[in-house]
């Protein structure tokens, strides 16, 4: 992997990661059902992406 590469994917990680955070951290304040199971998905879905791309440094 090129160190341009690297340097993707460390922004992509970082970017992941903080969309994981906000994602649960909001989904723990709403109080609505439909916005937590919303915000729970979103957060399943980053955590996904983050996995992925850690996959790639493998």
């Amino acid at each position: 992997m090129t160190p341009k590469e690297l340097l993707y994917l460390e922004d992509a990680l970082g970017m992941e990661q903080q969309l994981l955070v906000k994602c649960s951290d909001y989904g723990a304040k709403m109080q609505s059902p439909q916005l937590k199971t919303l915000l729970s998905q979103l957060s399943q879905t980053h955590r996904r992406h983050f996995d992925s791309l850690i996959g790639q440094l493998k």
